[in-house]
């Protein structure tokens, strides 16, 4: 089918040329002026790209997320990293650098993105990460071979896998399920739920964290939402002192306890 014809056919949806383009080229591994020489669509691309324009996750379809400098395999059974969780990051590096961190554990790991970009940034930095879901570690431990990092993967709830070695622990980060239960739309139905969604609340994750009192003293770093923000605050200074911190869109989205410093 030509660009045009296909331009046409999609008319019913709120989508521009180049959106269309954009979407084309994923799709195709292609770069987006290819297009300019080459307006014939494959009837399997045009397929893949109604699936897209009808909510399915792009980044699913072509099991690929950029994040940070790095590309990372994806598909339905971890949650899709976020260009927020870049900015979780990149604070945690600032305060591994600060703070002279020698070993972390992320929390809730899914596709690895977290652990494996520290562990990236830090080679010589101890790096446990734990998930619950056994399927999202397949996919972390597939990602850290693809970027030749060596993690130490558990799975299991909170810090239970390793709780005999929790006085090495020196920070915990993590971008935990934080989504009210009532909370729905098209494009979170086709990801993981235990991922997502933490109670009526959505403070689960925070409230059932308060068990784990040898965790007071350690560094922590939370990605939380901008509308729930302070619920979650009051919960985390159990452990200690609390500063809110922004992403790059200026929204009120992560919370660092840190009894030495602040970022």
């Amino acid at each position: 089918m030509k660009l045009k014809d296909l331009i046409n056919k999609t008319g019913d949806y709120d989508v521009s040329r180049f959106q269309l383009l954009k979407i084309i080229s994923k799709i195709e591994n292609k770069d987006m002026s290819y297009y300019l020489l080459n307006d014939d669509i494959k009837e399997g691309t045009i397929k893949k790209l109604l699936r897209v324009l009808n909510g399915y996750p792009l980044e699913y379809l072509i099991n690929e997320v950029k994040f940070l400098n790095n590309k990372f395999y994806v598909d339905e059974r971890v949650l899709i990293p976020r260009i927020e969780t870049e900015d979780l990051v990149l604070y945690a590096k600032k305060t591994i650098e600060e703070e002279n961190i020698k070993s972390i554990v992320d929390i809730g790991t899914g596709s690895g993105v977290i652990a494996i970009s520290l562990k990236k940034y830090f080679p010589n930095m101890n790096v446990y990460a734990i998930d619950i879901s056994e399927k999202a570690l397949d996919v972390a431990k597939l990602n850290a071979k693809k970027l030749n990092v060596d993690i130490n993967f558990y799975c299991g709830e909170y810090i239970e896998p390793i709780k005999d070695k929790i006085s090495e622990i020196e920070m915990i980060v993590s971008n935990p399920p934080y989504v009210e239960e009532s909370f729905k739309n098209n494009r979170l139905k086709y990801e993981p739920s235990i991922a997502l969604y933490a109670g009526i609340d959505g403070q689960n994750f925070f409230k059932n964290l308060l068990k784990y009192e040898q965790l007071k003293g350690k560094i922590m770093l939370f990605e939380t939402t901008e509308f729930n923000y302070k619920k979650t605050e009051e919960i985390l200074k159990f452990f200690g002192n609390t500063k809110i911190l922004k992403d790059s869109f200026d929204k009120k989205r992560f919370i660092e306890i840190n009894n030495n410093n602040f970022i």
